[in-house]
C-alpha cells in the first residue's frame, strides 16, 4: 500500500505596520503589490497544498484576493511573523506550514520546495535555511549567522560578531525561511519570550534549543525588501530574471 504524502501549506504573513518601512506589503514592484510577488513565488515552488496570506490589513487582503489568492485577517498587535503563522495555521487546521515572510519577492521555489520535503521527512523540528557567509558580512549585526553542526542541525544564531567569536568552521549566513509542524507552532505561540530571543532579535531563539531547528542550504540569500532603498535593487534583480526567461 503506498500512502500520499502529509500536505504542506505555505502561509504568507504580512503587515502594514513595520516600523522601519510602513505600509510595505503593498509596495509595487514593478507595478505588482510585493505581497503578491511573493505569493506568486510559493506557488510557482509547486509543492504546497494550500498558498494563504495571513495579514492584519483588509487593504493587503484584497490586494492578495484579487490575485486568487486564498487570505486570512489575523489579530494585529502580534509578536512575530511566525506567531502569526501559528495564529492562521490554527484557524485552518494546518498541519505542516512552510512560512515565507512578505517581503521576500524574489524567494527561490527550489528552497521552498527543499523546506517542503525536509518538514515531511522530519516534523519533531523546526526547519530554517542557511547559506555560505561573506567575510564582509561577519561584523554587520543585520545579517543573522547561524552556526551548524555537521548532523545538520543548529548550534545557534548570532547577529554581534561578539557572541561568536572566532569560530569559522560551519558558520553560515541565516536565510530567514521556516518551516514547523502545527505542535511546535502551538508551543511557539503559547511561550513566553525568551531573554536570548528579546536580547537577539531572533524568534527561531524561543523555543531553542528545547526544539531543534535542522537547516537546508541555498547557493545564495535571498533579495528580500526590508527598507525602501531595497526597492531599486530588487526591481533591477527581477527584470533581469525576465530576460534570463
Amino acid at each position: 500500500m503506498t500512502f500520499a504524502p502529509a500536505p504542506v501549506s505555505c502561509v504568507v504573513p504580512a503587515r502594514m505596520g513595520s516600523t522601519r518601512f510602513p505600509g510595505k506589503p503593498l509596495v509595487p514592484i514593478l507595478g505588482v503589490p510585493m505581497v503578491v510577488r511573493t505569493l506568486r513565488r510559493a506557488r510557482e515552488a509547486a509543492c504546497f497544498d494550500r498558498v494563504v496570506c495571513a495579514t492584519d490589513s483588509e487593504a493587503v487582503a484584497r490586494a492578495a484576493a484579487e490575485d486568487g489568492f486564498e487570505t486570512i485577517l489575523t489579530p494585529e498587535g502580534m509578536r512575530t511573523g511566525s506567531d502569526r503563522v501559528a495564529w492562521a495555521a490554527k484557524e485552518l487546521g494546518l498541519e505542516l506550514v512552510v512560512d515565507l515572510q512578505g517581503d521576500e519577492p524574489l524567494a527561490d521555489p527550489d528552497l521552498l520546495r527543499s523546506l517542503a520535503d525536509g518538514l515531511r521527512s522530519d516534523p519533531s523540528c523546526w526547519w530554517s535555511a542557511a547559506c555560505p557567509l561573506d567575510p564582509a558580512d561577519r561584523a554587520r549585526d543585520s545579517v543573522v549567522k547561524v552556526l551548524v553542526g555537521d548532523d545538520g542541525r543548529a548550534l545557534d544564531f548570532f547577529r554581534k560578531e561578539d557572541d561568536f567569536g572566532k569560530r569559522r568552521k560551519n558558520l553560515f549566513r541565516h536565510v530567514g525561511f521556516y518551516a514547523y509542524s502545527s505542535g511546535i507552532l502551538d508551543l511557539f505561540a503559547r511561550s513566553p519570550s525568551s531573554p536570548l530571543e528579546e536580547s537577539r532579535r531572533l524568534e527561531q531563539l524561543r523555543c531553542f534549543p528545547q526544539v531543534a531547528v535542522r537547516m537546508v542550504f541555498a547557493a545564495r540569500p535571498t533579495a528580500s525588501v526590508d527598507l525602501p532603498e531595497d526597492v531599486a535593487a530588487v526591481e533591477s534583480l527581477v527584470l533581469s530574471e525576465h530576460e534570463r526567461r
